[in-house]
């Protein structure tokens, strides 16, 4: 054993298979040592047999001549007893000792296996980290590649970023520069919506003129046609339906636009028409009767039409199919 307590290695070429051996010794080196340290307590055994059958021999020799000198003096005897004593008590310890060496030997072997045991536990657990290693190892390698990615994704949106803000800086340039034509446009729009609001003004009161005038206008018109019916009677008979063919039109607007019906005598349902079938229908009938039509224009209350309209509409029917006009235009 060395200053430290373990065994020295008997092993050749110890030292350059000491940089290649793992912490843990091999098994088949725990093996060597134990066979080594058997060895060397058998030899320990064997020279100590060696040195107690020598001393026994020399006991027994010193016995004999110890017997011999017993005889002639008993100081020499006692002296020999005393050695033989020792030496058997010399024997008891060697023998004590053998036991001893034997039991370090048993628990030397528990001992190696424990650590075989141990060792074996522990090539498991480094097998284990080895195939944690390569798995981490794995892992880091597409960690660096995740992370590479992620740089490059992080590039990528700082780019678009500084893109953003520019555009961003752009669009809020353009948008100062539409939100100043707007207020400029929103000036005009004021402007105009008070010279619009002046416009329809003026409009209507033009409309209202207009209506005046034509009130006016029917109004002469009226007296005009009561006028030219007092001059007819003066001059010819009175409008009548004696004789004529009697038509009934109903003029009015519908939903904002003009609506025509008519009926043919002073009986039956009115039926709506065009302004062009009427007036192929009254042509036709204007054939059919050589003593004329007589032309009743009904405009109902609330017919929603102009003065205008309504002498228009009246005044070109009277002219083109009832007699009384064409006797007139004739």
């Amino acid at each position: 054993m060395n200053h430290q307590g373990s065994f020295i290695d008997l092993r050749l070429n110890h030292q350059d298979r000491q940089g290649n051996e793992s912490f843990w010794p091999s098994f088949t080196d725990i093996m060597t040592v134990i066979m080594m340290i058997f060895l060397i307590s058998i030899v320990v055994v064997l020279l100590r047999n060696m040195e107690l059958v020598r001393e026994i021999r020399a006991t027994m020799e010193a016995e004999r001549q110890a017997m011999e000198l017993a005889r002639s003096t008993g100081v020499e005897k006692e002296t020999l007893a005393s050695q033989l004593s020792a030496a058997l008590e010399q024997l008891q310890a060697g023998d004590a000792r053998i036991n001893e060496l034997q039991l370090q030997v048993l628990r030397l072997q528990e001992q190696n296996a424990v650590r075989a045991q141990a060792v074996t536990d522990r090539d498991r657990q480094l097998k284990t980290l080895l195939e944690e290693r390569n798995v981490l190892t794995r892992q880091a390698t597409q960690l660096a590649r995740d992370i590479q990615t992620a740089n490059e994704s992080a590039t990528a949106a700082r780019d678009k970023e500084t893109l953003s803000r520019r555009r961003l800086a752009d669009l809020q340039q353009q948008y100062q520069q539409l939100k100043e034509q707007l207020d400029r446009q929103s000036l005009q729009i004021a402007v105009l919506k008070s010279k619009l609001q002046n416009q329809e003004e003026q409009l209507t009161e033009n409309r209202r003129e207009r209506q005046t005038v034509e009130e006016k206008y029917l109004l002469l018109a009226d007296q005009y046609d009561t006028l030219k019916v007092r001059y007819d009677k003066l001059v010819r008979p009175a409008r009548s339906t004696k004789g004529r063919h009697l038509v009934e039109v109903r003029y009015f607007k519908k939903q904002g636009k003009p609506h025509i019906e008519w009926r043919d005598g002073n009986s039956g349902a009115f039926q709506a028409v065009s302004r062009g079938q009427l007036d192929k229908a009254l042509a036709a009938l204007k054939q059919q009767y050589a003593d004329g039509l007589y032309i009743k224009v009904i405009l109902p209350e609330n017919s929603g039409l102009s003065y205008s309209e309504a002498w228009k509409f009246t005044n070109d029917l009277h002219k083109k199919y009832d007699y009384y006009f064409q006797e007139t235009t004739n």
